[in-house]
């Protein structure tokens, strides 16, 4: 799922599937019904067997990965490296050649969040280098860790469409997500909130550490999945899409969040302070022109339907 739970409406259709790690029971007696939406129960996505999955599918959208600090490395990367193969191995098996995947940013920088503050811009044409030893290397830095797995994890894709051409492969590579909660989704608990947990960070008067400010809404993330469906083929690898509205501070958010949402008490801007060097470029326009994406909502719209949505969602954690 995306880290903040949203499933774009626009991709259910009649025999849309939605696999779900975990308990497919509790989703199905909490979610509000979605026509045309089923749910199947993949409890290992490296290793389970998706032949019934994937039966009668036309498309594949894959969003699933662990997010920092949320499993060890072994279990990061053979989700991302090894789960992303068993799903295009699965899925050339059923004859499906199209298939969307979500890569991160972090895959076209090295994994540390210094090149975040390079000043430098970063284009779709970019890649990261890593290797797992040097992973493994450096296992206490979860986001290492996970961008690292992102980078290990589209070489992988990209060599694997490289010797199966008859695959239609594209990648999105979303900034830090943020956003409103699907209403037809379960709300997730106090230690599920995914990247929004940065964002309540800020609601609850703390200051989150600065990472590469990279701002995208999660509606946009998933717009941008439905729309790379509709792109023709292209030569392998040139269908890699970044999904960044702009860059957006911490002190530009509770700023702004001072000025339109004056009942919230943030800590104050002066609270946080400068970024440890100018910040990097991610650029969008070649996602916009190939998809035909059209406007980009707004890092301040962003941070503040996420902001109404956690304060909100925390009401309903005291309920």
């Amino acid at each position: 799922m995306l880290p903040t739970s949203i499933w774009p409406q626009d991709i259910v259709s009649e025999g849309s599937y939605c696999t779900t790690r975990g308990s497919k029971a509790k989703l199905l007696n909490e979610t509000i019904d979605v026509p045309g939406l089923e749910f199947v129960q993949v409890d290992d996505i490296a290793t389970d067997d998706l032949t019934q999955a994937l039966k009668d599918v036309y498309a594949v959208v894959h969003v699933a990965s662990p997010l920092p600090g949320r499993t060890s490395v072994d279990d990061t990367l053979n989700s991302a490296v090894t789960g992303t193969l068993n799903i295009l191995e699965s899925t050339v098996k059923a004859g499906i050649e199209k298939i969307v995947i979500t890569s991160s940013f972090g895959a076209i920088m090295d994994p540390s969040l210094v090149p975040g503050f390079s000043g430098k811009t970063f284009t779709h044409a970019d890649w990261g280098v890593v290797t797992r030893e040097e992973v493994e290397k450096k296992a206490e830095d979860p986001f290492y860790v996970y961008f690292a797995s992102k980078v290990l994890s589209e070489k992988a894709i990209w060599e694997f469409a490289e010797k199966h051409p008859q695959l239609d492969v594209a990648t999105i590579l979303p900034g830090f997500v943020f956003g409103p909660y699907a209403d037809h989704y379960p709300l997730p608990t106090a230690s599920q909130l995914g990247t929004n947990g940065m964002i309540y960070g800020l609601v609850t008067g703390g200051t989150p550490p600065q990472p590469p400010p990279f701002v995208v809404d999660v509606r946009d993330v998933a717009k941008a999945h439905v729309l790379a469906l509709n792109v023709p083929r292209k030569p392998i690898g040139e269908k890699r899409y970044i999904a960044n509205s702009g860059n957006y501070t911490w002190r530009e958010a509770v700023t702004h969040l001072n000025k339109v949402r004056p009942e919230i008490k943030t800590a104050p801007p002066s609270a946080f302070g400068d970024l440890p060097g100018p910040a990097a470029t991610l650029d969008n326009r070649y996602t916009t022109k190939e998809l035909n994406f059209g406007e980009w909502i707004k890092p301040e719209q962003t941070i503040v339907d996420a902001a109404d949505a956690v304060v909100a969602l925390e009401k309903t954690w005291s309920a």
